[in-house]
C-alpha cells in the first residue's frame, strides 16, 4: 500500500486528535513520523503510532501537555516537556533551538519529561533552512549493557548532526549508538526474518540473529566499547542535565504503558553567520561535496554518498510515488483506526 505524504499526515492527525491532542500539536507530531517514513526509516515512522495512541489511553503520555520553558540563560533554554508525546516535546525543544541560535548565534536546549520521540534526524534538521547547523540527542530506555557487561543499563542514545550545503542536498549524520536501532529489531521480528549478524545479543551477552530471542536480550554497541561510552554520555547530557531520568530508570515505550517514560532530549543550532557569510559556507560546502563524490572508487562501489545522501533521494521518491506501508505496518493502523472509527483507506 502506498500513500501520499500529505494524505498520511492527515490520517495521523485525525488519530491523534480522536484521542485528545490538540490539532495543532497533532500536526507537529505527524509531520516527525511521516518524515521518518518518507526517507526509508519506517522503523520511527508511522509505526509508532499505535503504540503512542496505546500509552495516551492509558495514561502514560499526557495528550494535553504543554511544554514551556522553565529557565533561560542567553541562547540557552531549560524546557518542561510536561510529559507531551516525544515528537510534540522536541518538535518545541529543536524550534526553540533554532531561534535562540538565530538570535545569539547559538542555541542550546535541554528537555526533560518526554518521552519516545521518533527520528532524531529531524530535528537536527529544523533549522536547516535558516542557516543553522543543527544537533539532536536524546537518551531512551535501556536496550544496551555498558561494554563488558550483560544487562541492559542504557538506551541507544541517538545523535544526529545536520549541516546545510545551499543545493539542496544537506548532510545528515543519523544514528544510534547501538548498531543498529531497537526499531528494526522489531520489525524484523513483526515480519519473521532473520537478523543480520551482529546486530544483537541474547540475555547472557552471546550473539544472535533470532529476532525475538534479541528482542529479551540486548543491542549489541555501534563499534564496541566506543558506541558504548557515546551511549552513556548522552544519556548524561540528555537525562541527567535536564532532570529527567537516566540509565536503567527511563520507562520502556512497549511496557508500562501507564507510566511516563521521563525521557530527555538536547538540542542545538549554530547560525553559520556568526562564522562566516552564509553565501561563502555554501559555495565551500558545495565544493566539499563535489569532492567527496569524485573520490576514487574501490572495486564494486557504484557511487559514494554524503551521510543522509541516500535518505534525501528516498525522500523525492516518496514526493513523487507516495510512501510505502509494509502490511504488518498496514494492518497495525488499521487495526488503530478501527479502534478510532477511522479509516486508513480513506486518507490513501
Amino acid at each position: 500500500m502506498r500513500v501520499q505524504e500529505d494524505g498520511l499526515k492527515e490520517f495521523v492527525t485525525a488519530v491523534l486528535t480522536r484521542v485528545g491532542v490538540t490539532e495543532d500539536k497533532a500536526r507537529n507530531a505527524a509531520e516527525v513520523l511521516v518524515f521518518a517514513d518518507s526517507r526509508g526509516i519506517e522503523s520511527h515512522g508511522v509505526s509508532k503510532l499505535p503504540i503512542y495512541v496505546q500509552r495516551i489511553k492509558a495514561g502514560g503520555i499526557n495528550p494535553a501537555a504543554d511544554p514551556k520553558i522553565v529557565s533561560r540563560t542567553g541562547g540557552i533554554c531549560k524546557i518542561d516537556g510536561e510529559n507531551a508525546m516525544g515528537p510534540i516535546a522536541g518538535h518545541f525543544g529543536a524550534e526553540t533551538a533554532v531561534r535562540n541560535a538565530l538570535e545569539n548565534g547559538i542555541g542550546l536546549t535541554a528537555v526533560g519529561n518526554s518521552n519516545h520521540f521518533g527520528v532524531t534526524a529531524f530535528y537536527s534538521m529544523k533549522g536547516l533552512d535558516r542557516g543553522i547547523i543543527g544537533f539532536a540527542m536524546s537518551n531512551a530506555n535501556p536496550t544496551m549493557a555498558p561494554w563488558g557487561g550483560k544487562k541492559a543499563m542504557v538506551g541507544t542514545s541517538p545523535l544526529s548532526i545536520a549541516v546545510p550545503t545551499g543545493s539542496g542536498l544537506p548532510l545528515v549524520v543519523d544514528m544510534a549508538s547501538s548498531l543498529v536501532a531497537r526499531g528494526k529489531i522489531l520489525l524484523a521480528a513483526q515480519a519473521g526474518k532473520e537478523l543480520p549478524a551482529g546486530w544483537a545479543l541474547d540475555r547472557e551477552g552471546r550473539e544472535t540473529r533470532d529476532p525475538e530471542t534479541a528482542l529479551q536480550g540486548l543491542l549489541s554497541p555501534m563499534g564496541g566499547p566506543k558506541g558504548s561510552g557515546l551511549a552513556l554520555i548522552i544519556d548524561i547530557l540528555c537525562g541527567v542535565l535536564s532532570g529527567s531520568k537516566w540509565l536503567t530508570d527511563v520507562g520502556h515505550l512497549y511496557s508500562g504503558l501507564d507510566t511516563p517514560q521521563r525521557i530527555g532530549h538536547v538540542f542545538g543550532g549554530i547560525k553559520i553567520e556568526a562564522f562566516m557569510k552564509v553565501e561563502e559556507f555554501y559555495t565551500i560546502m558545495n565544493d566539499y561535496v563535489h569532492a567527496v563524490h569524485d573520490c576514487p572508487r574501490a572495486e564494486g562501489v557504484d557511487r559514494i554518498y554524503m551521510p543522509g545522501e541516500i535518505e534525501y533521494l528516498k525522500t523525492l521518491e516518496a514526493k513523487a510515488d507516495g510512501i510505502k506501508l509494509s502490511e504488518a505496518i498496514q494492518k497495525d493502523l488499521e487495526a488503530t483506526a478501527e479502534e478510532l472509527d477511522l479509516s486508513l483507506a480513506a486518507y490513501a
